[in-house]
């Protein structure tokens, strides 16, 4: 990069990222899933139904934060999660913390997005029942200080479990639920 390695500013740098990626690799963190133990589900209260309808069989949580760290640069990205179900008799309802604690457990480690959807439609699949839909969008500050993409721009995954993912009538109502994406 053309920088003066013994520069009084740049020797410190390898030692603070080391301890900055230390306190990553050394927090403990835990999905807190209360009423959750061993896939039974027990005082889980209701979610919101999408356009606000508890009658509707798409339940959905939307906007669900996180930041991750590439894999392979080393660099954060960062975003939203949107939870889709179908509410059957079956499936138990998750409150929005809970699903926020798998987004959490799961973004906080290195990753790379696509694996990120995928862990997390399958960690709350056995709890909300067989039929899934997971989109996350995010920035990656990888892709920005390469040029792959603009400030701004995003990309966006999506992992679909269950009836998501034959139903295209299932699939397009939850991603019109999403605000600003898909629709």
């Amino acid at each position: 990069m053309g920088e003066d390695l013994s520069r009084k500013e740049l020797v410190g740098t390898p030692v603070h990222f080391l301890k900055w990626f230390d306190g990553i690799r050394s927090a403990k963190l835990e999905m807190k899933l209360n009423g959750c133990i061993n896939g039974r589900t027990e005082c889980i209260r209701p979610s919101l139904a999408v356009n606000g309808k508890h009658d509707e069989q798409i339940q959905s949580e939307l906007n669900l934060t996180f930041w991750s760290q590439c894999e392979h640069h080393l660099l954060p990205f960062h975003g939203v999660v949107h939870i889709g179900y179908m509410c059957h008799e079956r499936s138990k309802h998750m409150a929005r913390q809970q699903l926020q604690s798998i987004v959490n457990f799961y973004g906080f480690k290195l990753q790379v997005q696509e694996r990120l959807t995928r862990q997390i439609a399958e960690s709350v699949l056995p709890i909300l029942g067989s039929d899934v839909m997971v989109v996350i969008e995010a920035n990656h500050v990888c892709m920005i200080s390469r040029g792959i993409e603009k400030f701004g721009s995003n990309t966006a995954t999506i992992a679909v479990l269950g009836q998501f993912s034959s139903d295209p009538v299932a699939r397009s109502r939850f991603l019109s639920s999403i605000p600003n994406a898909f629709s």
